[in-house]
């Protein structure tokens, strides 16, 4: 079972990937969006899906240092 993580932010998607047992991450890339044009990188998150054969995805969550949700978040 292979995961793969996604941090979005308003400019760029951070992207991650598991060891194939999942155990481990590491950073693969980062891919720039554009929200106003509706430019959001799935051509590229899909075949880094299938490159890496992904079967799951965990999402970031972004909070405030003291833990209520940021606005990203609320988005």
């Amino acid at each position: 079972m292979r995961l793969m993580g996604l941090d979005v932010g308003s400019r760029t998607v951070g992207v991650a990937v598991s060891d194939p047992l999942g155990w481990t991450a590491q950073g693969l890339e980062i891919i720039r969006i554009n929200e106003d044009k509706e430019q959001f990188g799935i051509a590229r998150l899909k075949e880094l899906v299938k490159q890496y054969e992904v079967t799951a995805f965990v999402l970031g969550l972004p909070k405030n240092m003291n833990n209520s949700i940021g606005p990203r978040a609320e988005k």
